[in-house]
């Protein structure tokens, strides 16, 4: 791999708003430009299964360090862990509505993905790329992981309502 100038790993001033707008309006642009020669249902599916196999690789990468998730309260520390770096706070609000010893229920009130994938009028992509997948990053990080979710902002209801299960 090439040697990459130490500058390259310097910060930039930009908001995450404009770094997700720029990033995703690319996406979304390359989508359109492909739809006339495979019809939009077929590129969305290609899509939820691109996104589904990068899913798999990023438990893997979370998990590379660490031992193995083998009870829901690790997942629960784990997953509270993630939600609360800074990165997460500056793209989503969100409570827990529930917290059992086989259920954590979040209720998300904005997230930064949906903002941008709605203004930009592709909410069906948002979904096949950053919704879609968390299906299958719950049952990467233990089978007896389920996920279930009522409702999303991606898809234009007023909240997101994500309950991780732990099926006996």
């Amino acid at each position: 791999m090439p040697d990459i100038d130490v500058k390259s790993k310097e910060k930039i001033e930009i908001s995450y708003e404009d770094y997700f707008r720029t990033r995703f309006s690319g996406i979304a642009e390359m989508v359109r430009a492909l739809t006339p020669i495979m019809d939009q249902m077929k590129a969305l599916d290609r899509i939820k299964e691109l996104y589904k196999r990068k899913s798999k690789d990023l438990v893997k990468r979370l998990l590379k360090n660490k031992k193995p998730i083998t009870s829901f309260e690790e997942f629960k520390e784990m997953y509270k862990e993630q939600m609360s770096t800074e990165f997460m706070q500056h793209c989503l609000n969100f409570t827990i509505t529930e917290d059992t010893p086989n259920k954590l229920t979040f209720k998300f009130t904005k997230c930064l993905w949906a903002k941008i994938f709605l203004e930009i009028k592709e909410p069906g992509l948002g979904y096949a790329m950053c919704c879609y997948p968390d299906y299958t990053m719950a049952k990467a990080f233990h089978p007896k992981l389920k996920l279930v979710r009522n409702k999303t902002l991606m898809q234009g209801n007023e909240c997101c309502e994500t309950t991780y299960i732990w099926e006996d």
